[in-house]
């Protein structure tokens, strides 16, 4: 059985301990050892990395990318040059940062979780922790202003700088004892207390005073197999992202010439103006479409390129053009990096042929009504004005 140092002192960074087994693993040497500060993965929190001394080691140092346990043992992932025998002396490091970015949001979550369930009676019925946020599993609705609430007193308990208890229990006496769990425990039960917010069972490291934790944020969340999940971040994460936010917003401030506390108001106004610039365009457009249509009236099949249409403006000068051409009318837009969509469409006509033939010859797909039909070609403008040209017959070709 290791001994689990991080549970006699969570801020333990160094150790000194002994190898009692090297293993080859599929993720590379497993290292078990007879004591570890090294916390192995468990309760949704990573297990810990950092690195190992000794001579026996090439260049005298392992890195360590992962803790484990295997039943009561405990063994550490290290790289696959890594072989020394049993008995071999090691100094464990800690990746402190690593570490305690999970025990500020470990310990955060605990206050979220705890304070929800106080109040709604809901279990947390999932967690997992990422590269720099979480998300927690609730086993029922939560509107969101009562998640506003829900994160200014979880961040009213991390100012009160309280401390956390932790206490072991047998199983008959945690029969006594109230507390949140989920699942059935037995063995040794380790419960995490912090006053005002939660009593919890728990497996996981937690920093010592609430103060500790920093910033609590709930910064998203979604309906979730009838509950909710919560996307949350604490400690450093929350200051980092909050930092970069921050940062984005003087930039939109600047941008948009609004108060820091105003920039939505800023957005919101340019977004307006887009709003009836694009209207205008449109009508001018429209407007353009219509004296293009004219102009080609009883002009015969005509091919026209508008590379700075959308789709849907192509659709509308192809319905447009056929109206007046008396022929084939087809419109694209697009790039020869990129390829093409187009319209293509025939009073009275039927085009199914054709498109069939010009998909085939030009790496394109699409169809639609006999007379009217759409789609895309991976082909340069070259490629398609040659195809057109050869299928129909005095075929007029127009830029726009």
């Amino acid at each position: 059985m290791t001994k689990q140092l991080y549970y006699e002192d969570a801020y333990l960074k160094e150790f000194d301990a002994r190898v009692i087994a090297c293993r080859e693993g599929e993720n590379g040497i497993h290292l078990y050892l007879d004591k570890s500060a090294f916390f192995p993965e468990g309760g949704g929190q990573d297990g810990d990395r950092g690195y190992l001394l000794s001579d026996l080691f090439p260049g005298g140092k392992a890195a360590v990318t992962d803790t484990q346990s295997d039943g009561d043992d405990i063994y550490v992932v290290c790289d696959r040059e890594v072989k020394v025998p049993a008995g071999t002396r090691v100094h464990g490091v800690l990746d402190w940062k690593f570490r305690f970015d999970r025990m500020q949001n470990h310990s955060g979550e605990h206050i979220v979780s705890g304070l929800i369930h106080n109040r709604f009676g809901y279990e947390n019925v999932g967690f997992h922790m990422s590269a720099d946020r979480m998300t927690i599993d609730l086993s029922g609705e939560i509107e969101e202003k009562e998640l506003q609430e829900i994160e200014q007193r979880a961040n009213e308990i991390v100012w009160s700088n309280v401390p956390l208890h932790t206490d072991v229990y047998t199983e008959e006496e945690a029969e006594n004892v109230q507390f949140r769990s989920k699942k059935e425990l037995h063995g040794m039960i380790r419960v995490v207390t912090i006053p005002g917010a939660d009593v919890c069972a728990c497996c996981g490291t937690h920093v010592r005073y609430t103060g500790e934790i920093g910033p609590i944020r709930l910064i998203a969340h979604e309906r979730f197999r009838g509950g909710i999940r919560i996307e949350m971040m604490c400690g450093r994460w929350a200051y980092n992202y909050m930092t970069g936010i921050l940062r984005q917003n003087r930039e939109v401030s600047a941008l948009t010439s609004s108060k820091p506390l105003e920039t939505a108001e800023g957005v919101g106004k340019l977004l307006e103006s887009e709003k009836a610039l694009k209207g205008q365009l449109l009508e001018i457009r429209y407007g353009e479409m219509d004296r293009i249509a004219q102009s080609l009236t009883d002009k015969g099949p005509v091919l026209i390129f508008a590379q700075t249409y959308d789709p849907v403006m192509v659709q509308k000068l192809t319905s447009k053009v056929m109206e007046k051409n008396g022929g084939a009318a087809c419109v694209l837009s697009g790039s020869d990096e990129a390829g093409y969509f187009y319209t293509i469409g025939q009073k009275d006509g039927d085009l199914r042929a054709l498109i069939r033939e010009m998909n085939r010859a030009l790496d394109g797909k699409g169809g639609g009504r006999p007379y009217f039909l759409q789609g895309s070609v991976k082909a340069d403008k070259e490629q398609v004005e040659t195809f057109l040209k050869e299928n129909i017959p005095g075929l007029l070709v127009q830029q726009i």
